[in-house]
């Protein structure tokens, strides 16, 4: 297995830096597909993300193209797809979410991983995967944070409000949610592969930093903890926009490879990532991947790459990357990767 994410996660140097970047209804692509035709096929699924690999080459594989979706569509939620060659990426419709507010948070559904919704798809496509690339690549299934699961639940600024209106329900529904997530991710680990967690709806830029340590702070410490205690070394967690406020609790959630998103300071998280021996992902900002040229992009990559300070727990990522990115783009940043190595 390609150890050089391993080396990373550790705080170790190796050839060079990891290169994970977010791609994820953008697999369709690769496949000449739809978003929401790949993510409820199977054999579709497996060679998107195969062919990902193979023309990419990045340093892990993710699991998951819709990747909020999954568990709220397996309790109930109903999500939109979109036929012909319509490539929006699939998602619930406010009026999809399934828990209004007003009813017992014991009344929702425990969906079971090999039987609900597309929970089983993505477990098979984690399996088929791993058959292929277990021994070259890391393969890691995408799971929700428990505050963006819960947001998709009641609908997001339904649930903004019910954290100051009904507080006690909101962590009953953040505590459901945090199950359903245990069980989903243990299901991926199982297969033998990581698990990572994505939160978003938690980023500072839309939940107080008083108000991640009060609601998503601890449950997100007790999935962590449940991965770790199931074998997993590294539980990644990605948190989208400016995390710099919310560092702190960050780094006490025990993920390993937690995010500095393009709007975030990354010196600040050198500074305390190197301390705490925390390895961190530097994203690029990926909204304009579809309008720039290899060449702006492979500098853009230069640059994000001399922010590193050669940290070794750090890893180049980007932002997701759209749907319809050109392939060279994407190389042009692997490659800038090579070349910042040679000049170390």
């Amino acid at each position: 297995m390609n150890r050089r994410l391993e080396q990373a996660l550790n705080c170790r140097s190796s050839d060079r830096f990891p290169f994970l970047p977010a791609i994820y209804e953008h697999k369709a692509w690769f496949v000449g597909e739809t978003p929401s035709r790949v993510c409820r096929d199977v054999g579709l699924f497996t060679t998107a993300v195969l062919a990902e690999y193979e023309r990419v080459q990045p340093d892990a594989l993710t699991i998951g193209l819709d990747v909020y979706n999954v568990e709220a569509e397996a309790v109930g939620c109903r999500v939109t797809y979109y036929g012909g060659d319509d490539t929006s990426i699939p998602a619930v419709a406010p009026e999809g979410a399934v828990f209004q507010g007003s009813e017992d948070v014991a009344s929702l559904k425990m969906p079971d991983p090999k039987k609900d919704g597309r929970m089983p798809l993505n477990l098979e496509v984690a399996r088929n995967v791993t058959r292929v690339l277990g021994r070259e690549v890391p393969i890691r299934g995408a799971v929700s944070g428990p505050f963006s699961m819960a947001a998709h639940l009641v609908g997001p600024e339904h649930l903004f409000m019910l954290t100051v209106t009904h507080p006690a329900l909101v962590k009953d529904l953040i505590a459901f949610s945090s199950e359903v997530i245990k069980r989903y991710g243990r299901a991926f680990i199982e297969l033998g592969c990581g698990v990572v967690i994505f939160d978003s709806q938690a980023s500072p830029e839309l939940l107080s930093p008083q108000m991640y340590r009060d609601f998503v702070l601890a449950p997100t410490q007790s999935i962590i903890n449940h991965f770790q205690q199931c074998g997993l070394l590294h539980v990644p967690l990605i948190i989208g926009g400016n995390t710099t406020k919310i560092l702190d609790s960050y780094l006490e959630t025990g993920g390993n490879n937690i995010l500095c998103d393009a709007r975030a300071e990354v010196q600040q998280f050198v500074e305390r990532c190197s301390k705490a021996r925390r390895a961190f992902r530097r994203n690029m900002d990926s909204a304009d991947f579809l309008q720039r040229t290899p060449e702006e992009l492979h500098q853009r990559a230069l640059r994000t790459l001399e922010e590193s300070r050669d940290y070794a727990g750090f890893i180049l990522g980007t932002g997701v990357v759209p749907y319809g990115t050109p392939l060279a783009n994407l190389v042009a940043i692997r490659e800038a990767l090579q070349e910042h190595k040679h000049s170390e």
